[in-house]
């Protein structure tokens, strides 16, 4: 059996027809005045409750689109393989975020991030709606002033933290050399054996 989308708003109107049948919704009705359309309108609201979680996330998915300097958006070249994201102190890495139902639809769904340990970067969540360049909500993980260190960064459903979620390991390592300088040289006497 293929589900569409529009299957959702179906399912949750019968159940919720279903769940004020056999005299509950004469009871409910009983209780309004006449042409009062209360009865029909708490049917709605139930299908509501039952279409939300229908679409419910089910699994969140974390791809990484490209490491980019921080000061001037310019890609870098991401490193091939490996199972941990690098970058180096003047880096960021964007993450496209997909969540989806149990039937891998899309949800739009409002998530949490946290980082573990806190220091080595800062991460934010940025919603499709606020125009992102990927038109998808993402998540951009940004090395601080802090130095080199390592994290977890976890994007997750806040109802479901521990079952609902994605995660990257990232290292932050030293940059390459931006500037050599000769200091002022000392001159000695060598001892003669």
């Amino acid at each position: 059996m293929t589900f569409e989308r529009s299957d959702d708003l179906v399912i949750a109107l019968q159940q919720a027809t279903a769940l004020f049948s056999n005299g509950r919704y004469d009871l409910l009705a009983s209780t309004l005045p006449d042409g009062d359309t209360g009865a029909a309108n708490r049917v709605t609201q139930v299908a509501d409750v039952f279409v939300d979680w229908l679409r419910a996330p089910m699994s969140l998915t974390l791809t990484l689109v490209q490491i980019e300097e921080q000061d001037t958006g310019a890609v870098v070249p991401t490193p091939p393989g490996g199972t941990v994201t690098t970058i180096d102190t003047s880096q960021q890495a964007r993450y496209v975020i997909s969540a989806s139902d149990d039937r891998g639809f899309p949800v739009d769904t409002t998530l949490t991030v946290t980082v573990e340990p806190a220091g080595a970067v800062d991460a934010t969540i940025t919603e499709a709606t606020a125009g992102t360049a990927s038109g998808k909500d993402e998540l951009v993980v940004a090395a601080n002033a802090t130095g080199p260190g390592s994290a977890l960064v976890t994007v997750a459903d806040p109802a479901n933290p521990t079952t609902i979620f994605g995660s990257d390991s990232v290292d932050v390592v030293a940059g390459g050399v931006a500037a050599v300088v000769l200091e002022t040289p000392t001159v000695e006497e060598i001892p003669v054996p």
